[in-house]
């Protein structure tokens, strides 16, 4: 009896933990697909190409409207004694903010990406570490329990 309570606890703090480990973030294109766009293509035909929706309007006028896509950019890791020009692994790098404008025509007049702007789209990492801490100082004790207890 004590075996089946100590496993249901055991498996709830697991659980609990493994889900406090996911972020919600945006949805986003990347540079290739950026680099396709061309001025005069309408909305539907942008958010094919993208294949991501507007995450946000930036502005709305008589004349336009503005809205904000999401891409990353693609960056790469190097041991900083053999950094080169093209060597290195490939990784995911920050979100930019790409700012389209559409006119009263639905057409594209222009296109901008905004690489000052905050990276603040994600504001947790995927894991947690203050998480993952508090999850061993939590677990370990009642693994080291149960088994002496066997």
């Amino acid at each position: 009896m004590k075996r089946q309570g100590i496993k249901v606890i055991f498996i709830l703090l697991v659980v609990t933990s493994v889900t406090s480990c996911f972020v919600q973030s945006p949805k986003y294109s990347t540079l290739d697909k950026v680099m396709s766009l061309q001025l005069g293509m309408s909305k539907a035909q942008v958010e094919d190409v993208l294949g991501v929706q507007p995450y946000n309007l930036k502005a709305y006028t008589d004349t336009s409207s503005i809205y904000v896509y999401i891409y990353r950019v693609t960056d790469r890791r190097t041991i900083a004694l053999t950094t080169g020009p093209v060597n290195g692994k490939k990784s995911i790098g920050k979100y930019v903010q790409l700012f389209i404008a559409f006119s009263k025509q639905d057409e594209v007049i222009n296109i901008e990406s905004c690489s000052l702007c905050p990276d603040n789209l994600v504001t947790n990492s995927k894991i947690d570490f203050s998480k993952v801490l508090v999850f061993i100082t939590v677990t370990l004790p009642v693994v080291l329990v149960y088994f002496g207890l066997k």
